[in-house]
């Protein structure tokens, strides 16, 4: 009985721990990545404003399992495999910049964007960044998972505009 009351004092002391040291870890998980493609300004933005091309280089328009609807050139719906519904729709709100609004079960998961600025010298060199904002719960699971996110988010971003330039420079030849 001693022993079971020890082990109770020290997992409630510990999950206490947690609790403030999760405190102390952000709120709010952002990424960005970019990358610099061979091909003039205009080519990339058109190809990023086009839903229906992302499914050449983004994997998550890729999924055999899930059914697409492309609404609009600039918005799809799909219902993946366990039925949640989602949607991707973007917007141009600047010249050089289109921002993604991404939706899972009618519900914004995270605000996402692609910034695109042609090289000054080079008109045929454009730098594309893609950036990530996401918004944690106060929940210290959420706060950890935010921690581990972060690096997945940054690898599966760097291959998707990886993808994207190898797309974006084949498409020009």
């Amino acid at each position: 009985m001693r022993l079971l009351k020890q082990v109770a004092i020290g997992l409630i002391t510990f999950s206490i721990i947690l609790l403030f040291f999760s405190f102390l870890l952000p709120s709010k998980i952002s990424v960005s990545k970019s990358v610099l493609v061979h091909a003039p300004k205009d080519s990339v933005m058109a190809a990023l404003l086009r839903i229906d091309d992302w499914k050449n280089w983004n994997p998550i328009l890729q999924d055999s399992s899930a059914s697409y609807s492309i609404l609009s050139p600039q918005q799809v719906e799909w219902v993946s495999a366990n039925g949640i519904s989602n949607s991707i729709q973007l917007e141009q709100f600047a010249a050089d910049s289109i921002m993604a609004i991404i939706k899972s079960d009618n519900k914004q998961v995270f605000s996402s964007g692609f910034s695109v600025v042609q090289h000054q010298q080079d008109a045929l060199l454009t730098k594309v960044e893609w950036w990530i904002n996401e918004d944690i719960k106060w929940y210290p699971w959420e706060k950890f998972y935010g921690l581990f996110s972060e690096s997945f988010r940054e690898t599966y971003m760097d291959n998707n505009l990886q993808l994207f330039k190898y797309y974006i420079e084949n498409k020009q030849r």
